[in-house]
């Protein structure tokens, strides 16, 4: 039986992070790209209200699915050093810390907590993709 004190801390932490610090580039890069393609397409300064639209659903809707598939990775390179009998609790270690992370990064409200409950699941299934994702 994996004790609490067996677990790989470390790891657990690169891969709860990860997911939100990806996500996070990911959106700023996008964000960028998507002015400077209607600063061209233009020929001038973009629309704001055009730019808030897209920052609104790039920021409340595709940020938060990139993490939870984010987290499907990062939980699989976490067990992919662990041995195989607590490689779940290690994927719902690292669910649980993305999905607290989370949490900073949006309301308190029913959608956060599905949210919470989906980056969980996230990380039990990367655990249980680990052979599908790294071939091991």
């Amino acid at each position: 039986m994996t004790t609490v004190s067996d677990l790989q801390w470390k790891q657990i932490a690169v891969g709860g992070i990860a997911p939100h610090v990806i996500s996070t580039g990911l959106l700023i890069a996008s964000i960028v790209a998507y002015t400077f393609l209607l600063a061209f397409g233009t020929g001038g300064e973009p629309d704001p209200g055009s730019l808030q639209q897209f920052n609104t659903v790039s920021g409340t809707q595709i940020y938060p699915i990139v993490t939870i598939l984010l987290t499907v990775v990062t939980a699989a390179w976490v067990v992919r050093r662990v041995d195989s009998n607590s490689a779940t609790l290690h994927g719902v270690a690292v669910g649980t810390l993305a999905g607290l992370i989370g949490f900073a990064f949006g309301a308190l409200d029913a959608m956060m907590l599905v949210r919470f409950v989906l980056t969980v699941g996230a990380g039990v299934l990367g655990a249980r993709l680990l052979p599908v994702l790294f071939g091991e």
